[in-house]
């Protein structure tokens, strides 16, 4: 399934919701990632207020990917 993200205040909850159904811990996901168990709580509160390289860490350790395209492609 595929989500619109279009600002940062939705990317955390869905990072968070993905993590969830995967039945993963904050703690797992930073190991997996190689960040802290805080900085997994903090993008999911406030992507925006993270790295894109710690961002990217996150998404790979959950099995996840952006796309970009131009709106209204599909």
């Amino acid at each position: 399934m595929n989500y619109l993200i279009k600002d940062a205040q939705q990317l955390g909850p869905l990072i968070k919701a993905f993590r969830k159904d995967s039945g993963l811990t904050q703690q797992h996901v930073g190991q997996k990632s190689d960040l802290r168990q805080n900085a997994v709580s903090l993008i999911e509160s406030d992507a925006g207020a993270s790295s894109v390289e710690r961002l990217f860490k996150l998404l790979q350790a959950l099995d996840l990917e952006v796309m970009i395209r131009r709106r209204g492609e599909r």
